[in-house]
């Protein structure tokens, strides 16, 4: 049963929240646009970004802290804003039905095999925030059966914790999910709005990380334990000004320290 909020009461408290976090408002937009060394960068790796509800397009994206921070970590690959926003708003992005989620994965997981295909020996990344996790997994799910990519981070994960990940984490190496019991966004809105992948009373795998769904296989059981590296919020973390809250997450400090690392072959942690 959906018991999502009517359309003027989840706008009521998604602005209640906005005000709460003000930093949210004040994020500068990254005007995409290649630097001048776009094509030797795009020979040694490229990382795709997925940016949140609200955000995917020249005129909004959280992605300006995500390139500064890849840069100033001196990530020497490529990125590509991956846009699979609706451009009707936030609320409508995250409300936007599994199916057209799927469909503009699709086109993502089609940008990726046309990347590996010039460039087989180059790493690839995929790097999800808020939503944006949800159309990250749905393009490893979109990915032909022999085709991988080395690394995936989830900053802010609103898809559901009890995800079925069984088929995109056949098509990764290592899926790191960053979490934080601070993050409002998620403990109270998801629950109310629904997570990306359109479930209700569900915070979001943000918070605590993937749980097994139901039932699931030895082989699930086997991918989840092998694969999925969960890192929980510290006071380490705090040094970069961030406080686990959901757009601490694309912060450029936070990114170049927590999340470049991260695809550029640090040590991994246990899972």
């Amino acid at each position: 049963m959906n018991n999502a909020l009517p359309l003027s009461a989840r706008l009521v408290l998604l602005l209640a929240l906005f005000l709460a976090v003000p930093a949210c408002q004040t994020k500068p937009v990254w005007k995409p646009q290649h630097r001048p060394d776009y094509k030797q960068r795009l020979t040694r790796g490229c990382i795709f970004y997925m940016d949140g509800a609200g955000g995917g397009t020249d005129k909004s994206n959280y992605a300006a802290g995500v390139v500064a921070g890849m840069l100033d970590a001196g990530y020497n690959g490529a990125g590509e804003l991956v846009t699979w926003e609706t451009g009707k708003g936030l609320i409508a992005d995250q409300d936007a039905s599994v199916e057209y989620k799927r469909a503009k994965a699709s086109q993502a997981a089609a940008s990726i095999l046309k990347y590996k295909s010039s460039y087989p020996d180059a790493q690839v990344g995929i790097l999800g925030f808020s939503a944006g996790t949800a159309e990250a997994v749905f393009a490893l799910e979109a990915l032909p059966d022999s085709v991988q990519v080395d690394h995936v981070v989830l900053l802010g994960a609103s898809i559901s914790r009890d995800y079925d990940m069984t088929q995109a984490l056949k098509h990764v190496k290592r899926l790191y999910i960053i979490t934080s019991t601070h993050d409002r966004m998620l403990k109270i809105l998801m629950p109310l709005s629904g997570t990306a992948d359109r479930k209700f009373h569900d915070p979001g795998a943000g918070i605590k990380g993937f749980v097994l769904p139901t039932g699931a296989s030895p082989a699930t059981r086997r991918l989840y334990a092998e694969k999925i590296v969960a890192i929980p919020y510290s006071q380490e973390f705090r040094k970069d000004e961030d406080k686990g809250h959901h757009f601490d997450n694309v912060k450029e400090d936070f990114i170049r320290d927590q999340v470049a690392p991260l695809f550029m072959g640090r040590p991994t942690p246990s899972p």
